[in-house]
């Protein structure tokens, strides 16, 4: 009887435990994307203010008030991924009108939607790339405008431009579930969460 009992759970115990890692795996794909949601709102809402038309990394202009405010750098919101053991990666581009190195960037239709961003190969699983720009309607503007301290000279030295232009977070991470990976089965699961604001300047 005992050995009918061990051979029985020597059948079952790997479809169990498949089936616990499996719901494990799958609440921290959903916990992944649930916080990059979050995060790229909270992101998108903050980077519509004019505080933080100068930097993505650097403090609002609003700690250099008489009272200075409290608000971090923008960034900062991205690492709301730190409690998941994810890492965060942000550039500024080196041209104005070119996303950062870590993605390509075709523009919509409409050049006042939104694009679609593609991770380039060679870019980390666990890891939070961030891509913020804004799309200008105003005739003679970069469009879309990305980050580019070193296009100051040519194209003024803010990060977004006044006009009530909008402002695009998206934000992408590439997730290599446990479970496929103690299978030897190694596969990436690119999760992405964009946001759209309109400046309030």
């Amino acid at each position: 009887m005992a050995a009918q009992t061990l051979v029985e759970f020597a059948l079952i115990s790997p479809v169990v435990l498949i089936m616990i890692g499996a719901t494990v795996d799958l609440g921290r794909g959903v916990l992944i994307y649930t916080m990059l949601q979050g995060t790229s709102r909270d992101m998108a809402r903050q980077a519509s203010l004019s505080y933080y038309s100068g930097s993505n990394t650097l403090p609002p202009n609003c700690t250099a008030l008489t009272t200075p405010c409290s608000l971090s750098p923008l960034l900062n919101v991205a690492h709301q991924a730190d409690p998941l053991g994810m890492s965060v990666v942000y550039q500024d581009s080196s041209g104005i009108s070119s996303p950062p190195s870590y993605g390509t960037f075709v523009a919509n239709a409409n050049p006042l939607l939104p694009g679609t961003i593609t991770l380039t190969a060679g870019t980390n699983a666990s890891t939070v790339y961030v891509f913020v720009y804004e799309l200008d309607s105003t005739a003679g503007n970069p469009n879309p405008r990305w980050s580019c301290p070193t296009c100051a000279a040519v194209n003024g030295a803010a990060v977004r431009t006044s006009g009530h232009q909008v402002v695009v977070v998206d934000l992408k991470v590439k997730w290599m579930p446990v479970l496929t990976t103690l299978l030897g089965i190694p596969s990436v699961i690119t999760f992405d969460s964009q946001s759209v604001q309109r400046l309030e300047y």
